[in-house]
């Protein structure tokens, strides 16, 4: 007996395969609300699928649902419609509030218990791995509501890090955010990650059921309801098909039907012809398919025309004055965001000779150059997160927002040019941090005499 126990413990464990997720909404506030919409459609989809709740983690601010600005307490939609799904009903939110950071994001991927306090990544190397992250980016970063972005480099160490762990057999990852395509530089061809994004390296993503779309129960919401390629994908799996769709069918089709930004596929595509099932367990939802790109917006420019179209919809004199406060203010710190970036690529040209200081400028801030000063990148995305200053009406965690991390362009291309400039890595961190303390210390005196 006692030689048979023997045995039997020395037998290799056979383990059944199992499917996990991992889903982030990188915002916060009202005017984001489509990205936790989003993110919890993607909670419903998994969940409804089969995948056990045990094994799917989400986490999000979570500040939206119960906003006063949400016409429906307690309810988010991810569709208009008299009668659409409420996707916030039995979403469960694993982080939420200011713990919700990149550093979180890279932990829960890592399976890393000291970083991470709650639920983390489980996964080993016979078992399946959705990854889905929803919010604003830019070249080679995308955000977080609390503390600074997630950069391509910290990104890629990730996944490798995964990888180096055997956390799965197959990873799949769709991303919402502008530039999104800039974030998979460095997947491999037979690497087990397939990755999904909204967007090319040099576009904005787009969002959409905006402004009169945006109508739930016969009232408008007031915010976008969802994005546009995470809307048409989820729309899609709503659609039952896991059990005969691949993935190559769904990029396709999605890819036609994100008709605003160009979907763009990264790393090993060998699983492409998979079914959908694969990952994401086999269902039998149902859902009606509606026109996902009614009232469809510019990400960069959704801040900006909601409150427009607040400020033409009010209906009394106070929540006029209000919202115009709102679309104001937003102006002036585009305005405020574009003349930082200029200014940034002028002093970064200061030491070049006069006659090609205009081409200089230009270069920097209009190029679209290829990233290999990935480190470089870090370090003034970084700087910017730190010292550039705080849009108010952008709900930004520090100096990137929704609306200037298109401006991210500016660090690439100056890092990239770094040794025609004969300037190392920190001596432009030290530019990036004089520049932007300069422009939060002018923001402050501005602030103070409007007050």
């Amino acid at each position: 007996m006692a030689l048979r126990a023997a045995l039997v413990a020395m037998l290799p464990a056979v383990v059944a395969a199992e499917k996990y997720a991992v889903i982030a909404a990188g915002s916060a506030g009202f005017m984001n609300y489509r990205h936790q919409a989003d993110a919890c459609h993607a909670y419903q989809i998994m969940l409804q699928s089969g995948v056990p709740a045990d094994n799917i983690i989400l986490m999000m601010q979570d500040d939206v649902a119960n906003s006063s600005e949400n016409p429906f307490p307690g309810q988010l939609f991810n569709k208009p419609g008299e009668n659409p799904p409420d996707v916030y009903k039995g979403c469960k939110v694993d982080y939420s509030g200011d713990i919700v950071t990149g550093q979180l994001f890279m932990d829960v991927l890592t399976g890393n218990t000291e970083g991470a306090k709650g639920k983390v990544l489980k996964s080993g190397a016979s078992d399946t791995v959705f990854v889905n992250f929803v919010d604003h980016g830019g070249p080679g970063i995308i955000a977080f509501p609390n503390g600074p972005v997630l950069t391509v480099k910290q990104l890629s160490k990730t996944l490798k890090t995964m990888q180096s762990k055997k956390m799965f057999k197959q990873m799949v990852f769709y991303m919402e955010a502008c530039e999104s395509g800039s974030m998979f530089p460095d997947l491999e061809k037979d690497g087990k990650i397939l990755a999904v994004s909204a967007s090319n390296a040099d576009e904005s993503s787009w969002g959409t059921y905006c402004g009169d779309a945006a109508m739930v129960k016969g009232k408008n919401v007031g915010s976008c309801l969802g994005d546009l390629f995470s809307v048409n994908w989820m729309q899609d799996d709503d659609a039952g098909k896991f059990k005969s769709e691949t993935f190559r069918s769904q990029i396709s089709k999605v890819t036609k039907l994100t008709n605003k930004s160009h979907v763009c596929s990264f790393g090993d595509k060998s699983f492409e012809d998979e079914t959908i099932g694969s990952v994401e367990t086999a269902s039998s939802l149902s859902a009606s398919p509606s026109d996902t790109a009614q009232g469809a917006v510019d990400a960069r420019d959704v801040y900006l025309t909601q409150a427009m179209w607040a400020w033409q919809h009010a209906t009394d004199k106070e929540s006029k004055q209000k919202a115009w406060t709102r679309v104001t203010g937003i102006m002036k710190d585009r305005e405020a965001d574009e003349a930082l970036f200029a200014g940034l690529a002028a002093a970064a040209c200061a030491d070049v000779n006069p006659e090609r200081l205009v081409q200089c400028q230009h270069k920097f801030l209009h190029e679209r150059m290829e990233m290999t000063h990935m480190d470089c990148h870090h370090e003034l995305a970084l700087a910017v997160h730190e010292h550039c200053p705080a849009s108010e009406y952008h709900h930004s965690a520090g100096g990137w927002n929704g609306f200037n991390m298109k401006f991210a362009r500016v660090l690439l291309n100056i890092c990239e040019g770094q040794e025609a400039l004969g300037k190392s890595t920190e001596q432009l961190v030290h530019l990036v941090q004089e520049h932007c303390t300069k422009a939060s210390r002018d923001r402050t005196a501005e602030m103070q005499i409007l007050v």
